[in-house]
């Protein structure tokens, strides 16, 4: 014999079902809030990097920016004391630089982007030459109005720490932008330093644009070693570099920047 379904007592399940109980209710409730707090924190971090970049980093647009990543590949550079290649830390700072020029419009050409160097030679020496020169060709032939070289600093003396920025002493736009980088990264280390000619730095002899050798640190430095694989201290430096240069261009071209 064929049951009746009763109609009613169905329809009052499904709409006991319907109606969400106090523990949905209060899980929407929470994943509103997250959401929202989300959208918060979402919003907070744009404002963060908004304020990253200084009002005048409209005067970067159009500039071409040649940013060298020292050493590489086959040649570690300097090592620290707790064994940090200066490789790698010259092109972490570099790829946070290249973020920074490239958000305020610059044109950037990096020298290198991974762990490698440019010369072929089996002799050291020799290919050390190689590498060298196929930077100083590859910025030259980007025209860039600024080169970057990045670097990591050692010394017998583990005492000595700090940036310090180097430029050749025959290039007065050298100068400029050495010492404007080096007010900017006095903010940042632990020593105040001054920028210093040097004409012994291959790439410093044999650019014919506004050159600088930019040393973040010293590796041979324990304390200072640490912070030179730390992040933030790496976007630190990075972000007086880039102010440093932006403050020489806004000194170099007065009318524009006043308007």
């Amino acid at each position: 014999m064929a049951k009746h379904l009763n109609y009613s007592r169905i329809s009052g399940l499904m709409h006991r079902q319907i109606i969400p109980g106090p523990k949905i209710i209060l899980v929407s409730s929470i994943l509103v809030l997250l959401a929202i707090a989300g959208i918060f924190l979402s919003q907070k971090a744009a404002m963060h990097t908004a304020k990253d970049v200084p009002g005048w980093s409209w005067i970067l647009g159009g500039v071409t920016i040649s940013i060298d990543a020292g050493h590489g590949g086959v040649d570690p550079g300097a090592v620290g004391v707790n064994k940090t290649l200066e490789k790698d830390v010259n092109l972490q700072v570099s790829k946070r630089l290249q973020l920074l020029f490239t958000q305020a419009g610059s044109k950037v050409v990096m020298l290198r982007e991974q762990d490698q160097d440019f010369g072929t030679s089996l002799s050291l020496l020799q290919r050390k030459r190689e590498d060298l020169a196929y930077r100083i060709q590859t910025a030259m032939e980007s025209q860039a109005k600024i080169y970057l070289s990045i670097h990591a600093n050692s010394f017998s003396d583990q005492r000595q720490h700090g940036p310090q920025v180097f430029y050749h002493p025959e290039s007065e736009g050298g100068k400029l932008l050495a010492e404007s980088i080096q007010q900017s990264l006095n903010k940042v280390g632990t020593k105040k330093r001054e920028a210093k000619a040097n004409q012994s730095y291959f790439i410093l002899k044999n650019t014919d644009m506004v050159a600088v050798t930019i040393e973040v640190g010293f590796l041979s430095n324990p304390e200072e070693e640490k912070r030179l694989n730390e992040s933030a201290y790496q976007q630190q430096l990075a972000m007086a570099i880039f102010e440093g240069v932006g403050n020489y261009l806004a000194k170099e071209q007065p009318v524009a920047a006043a308007d």
